[in-house]
């Protein structure tokens, strides 16, 4: 069994989807559901009916779908995941 087959098959075991932002590599991309920028996963994620999300983008992201699905378990393979853009945010530069 190839290892797109079990991930498959623990997606349904789980009644999991994965979302992956289109910046992931094509193998991420090639298992995940559904693929695009940031807004639109999170979006995707509120719109399922399954009960796990996992979410292959940056921490941000994961975090807007679990505000947006709060009776969701959401899920990042990278926990470490950061997007440079927004870490050049500071709280003096507000």
């Amino acid at each position: 069994m190839s290892l797109q087959d079990r991930i498959n098959d623990l997606k349904i075991k789980r009644n999991a989807i994965i979302l992956a932002h289109n910046y992931q590599p094509a193998e991420v991309q090639d298992v995940a559901d559904f693929v695009g920028d940031s807004l639109e996963l999170s979006q995707r994620a509120a719109r399922s009916d399954a009960d796990t999300i996992i979410f292959c983008g940056v921490h941000f992201m994961a975090e807007t779908a679990a505000i947006l699905c709060p009776e969701k378990k959401v899920l990042m393979p990278e926990v470490n995941a950061g997007c440079p853009m927004a870490n050049m945010i500071t709280v003096e530069g507000l």
